[in-house]
């Protein structure tokens, strides 16, 4: 039977025919952010290297001593159907030859590791607490090696109250999954098979041998079944299946890690509404902590190991696409604290441009696109260069108008006649002061030796600008690059840039900014107190989608890190993997989740003339002129 609510499964407890209610324990009442136990044993290979000089995985020889046993049980040399740690243990050292403080060193430490993963399942403790309230007798059941006394440790620790009444397979010698314990516990509790409630998540172990054994069994799915089920983060599959082979993608220890992480927290109750038609129920916390997460995670990873490499003292943020990644990586910071120092760089294309333009001719290389700006415009761009005469009327040519846009012959020549008219070197070198002066001396983030800057990235004009005003050589990180543009900047200037994702992504730009962007004003300028000078324009209309990506995405940075920032190579993965979930909600989002963007307003005044651009618009009609292999 299915059931459609956690209420309509608690109803059934105080049904008179039920005199007791089991619970399964693992994915029903404890969750665990590890999809297998072969991914929680790679976790002990950090224990056991201190302990043994040697290559091979303690993952493998836990494996490899667990399946000897298994083997045993099948050939009837053991009493029962299962048995406890400590036997798997003593084979460590019978037939592996571990010492036997090795041993007992690795026990504990797998206990341990078992209490620092499990987290308390909401939907399950809720559950549990109302069939305490019943009145009924409620037991526990497992399939586990670990006794009775770890498993009451454990949910102690997750806040079950009480002692429970613990059945466990390694002390009873009887297996859920082969139905022996079903079959038996009835007699065990003195009562009737049709007396019994049983509650668990998985359909092999728990509800058909339940059922076959007359019990009523009541299905809790677990979250990964409904994280698969609806689909969730499979466009990751559908990104890349032409490129790489995602299926290992995903058995990479920390995209399974991840992946479980956001099924645990999302899917925690099963039963939690979604939309048809929707990979992420078009819930930007949903997108933010399951897709926008992984990408931010590697993205400062790799940031973090770059810098380390370069040697590098503090690592700028540039504003304001650098917000979110200064965020994840303060949080990284917390668990590495001997990471480089960071900062927060107010720049934009807009403040920076009185250090771009070098030379007049420079104004015929602007970076705008020119069938977007009208002569009002440009002269409002160029006013920090220009006397104030230019400011108060277009200069009459036949070939542009007062407000309206240019073309390349028109661009071109009102170019020209801005330089004989209106160009002031004197007004333009103050301008490139003030940048100096506050790259330099800011008391907040000043651009020193040894620092290194990081930005979404792309012609890389912004970074050159930086070098140049400050005259220090600092290392530059970006998200991407956009090939020709950035190979010209470097070429220019004679620096290399570090890419993230060293390719242009179909969708670039705008498109993956607005969930990486400070939710504040842009800074446009510079005062002459070295203080940033923002846009008091309308604002974008964006900060409560926008905050809700930005705060899954860090939840799922500071819950991984919580768990596993002492595991870095247990749960290890390929940058490239982390972000192609967040790629793919780019490229392939389905029409339901792009509503999620239906209010999303944003600013693109230097480049596309516009303070009015709505993003769904941008990603359809982007989307309109890219091939859809996904929803054919």
């Amino acid at each position: 039977m299915e059931y459609e609510s956690l209420e309509s499964i608690a109803e059934l407890f105080t049904r008179p025919e039920i005199k007791v209610i089991s619970f399964d324990i693992f994915d029903t009442l404890l969750l665990r952010p590890v999809r297998t136990e072969q991914e929680k044993f790679n976790l002990l290979d950090a224990s056991f290297r201190k302990l043994m000089d040697t290559h091979v995985s303690f993952a493998r020889l836990r494996t490899m001593a667990e399946a000897s046993l298994r083997r045993k049980v099948i050939r009837h040399e053991l009493a029962g159907e299962d048995f406890l740690i400590d036997d798997i243990y003593r084979v460590l050292e019978e037939e592996f030859g571990l010492a036997h403080e090795t041993a007992a060193s690795m026990l504990h430490a797998e206990r341990e590791l078992e209490k620092h993963l499990c987290r308390p399942r909401k939907s399950g403790r809720l559950l549990y607490e109302k069939a305490l309230a019943s009145g009924r007798r409620v037991i526990l059941l497992s399939d586990m090696y670990l006794n009775g006394q770890d498993l009451s440790r454990l949910l102690a620790g997750c806040g079950y109250p009480g002692k429970p009444e613990i059945y466990v397979s390694s002390e009873t010698g009887l297996l859920k999954s082969t139905g022996s314990m079903f079959r038996k516990l009835p007699e065990i509790l003195g009562v009737e098979p049709s007396q019994i409630m049983h509650i668990g998540d998985s359909l092999t172990s728990d509800i058909r041998p339940a059922e076959e054994a007359g019990i009523r069994a009541v299905h809790l799915p677990g979250t990964m079944d409904v994280f698969e089920q609806y689909g969730c983060a499979h466009q990751a599959e559908k990104i890349c299946r032409d490129l790489t082979d995602w299926e290992k993608a995903r058995r990479e220890p920390g995209i399974s890690i991840m992946r479980q992480m956001a099924a645990n927290r999302y899917f925690d109750d099963p039963f939690r509404p979604f939309m048809p038609d929707s990979d992420y129920n078009q819930d930007p916390y949903f997108v933010g902590y399951a897709a926008l997460g992984p990408e931010v995670l590697s993205l400062v990873r790799w940031l973090s190991d770059g810098a380390v490499r370069d040697r590098v003292s503090r690592i700028l943020f540039l504003s304001r696409d650098g917000y979110l990644p200064m965020l994840a990586y303060r949080i990284l910071r917390r668990f590495h604290p001997w990471l480089p120092d960071c900062g927060y760089l107010y720049v934009s294309r807009l403040a920076m441009l009185p250090v771009m333009i070098r030379h007049p001719l420079d104004l015929y290389d602007l970076p705008v696109d020119i069938t977007r700006q009208t002569p009002e415009k440009l002269l409002k761009l160029l006013a920090f260069c220009s006397g104030e005469e230019s400011l108060a009327h277009v200069p009459d040519n036949r070939l542009y108008r007062s407000g309206e846009t240019f073309c390349p012959e028109s661009f071109q020549q009102f170019i020209g006649d801005f330089i004989r008219l209106y160009y002031d070197g004197k007004k333009h070198e103050a301008a490139r002061e003030r940048v100096r002066d506050y790259l330099l001396r800011n008391p907040d983030a000043p651009v020193t030796e040894g620092t290194a800057i990081f930005d979404m990235g792309y012609s890389g004009r912004i970074a050159q600008a930086v070098r140049e005003a400050s005259g220090i050589p600092v290392p530059v990180f970006f998200f991407h690059g956009d090939g020709s543009r950035q190979f010209q900047c470097e070429g220019q200037s004679g620096f290399s840039i570090r890419a993230f994702l060293d390719f242009s992504p179909y969708m670039e730009a705008t498109m993956r900014e607005y969930a990486y962007l400070e939710a504040a004003p842009s800074c446009i300028g510079y005062s002459d107190a070295r203080t940033p000078v923002f846009d008091c324009g309308p604002a974008e209309h964006y900060k409560e989608t926008v905050l809700a990506m930005q705060k899954g995405a860090l939840d799922l940075v500071r819950d991984f890190l919580e768990l596993f920032s002492d595991y870095a190579y247990e749960t290890s993965f390929r940058n490239h993997n982390g972000a192609m979930p967040f790629e793919a909600f780019l490229r392939f989002c389905s029409e339901a989740d792009r509503r999620i963007n239906e209010d999303v307003m944003i600013d693109d005044e230097l480049w596309g003339g516009r303070r009015d651009i709505r993003l769904r618009d941008l990603m359809e009609a982007r989307l309109r002129k890219l091939p859809d292999f996904t929803r054919s």
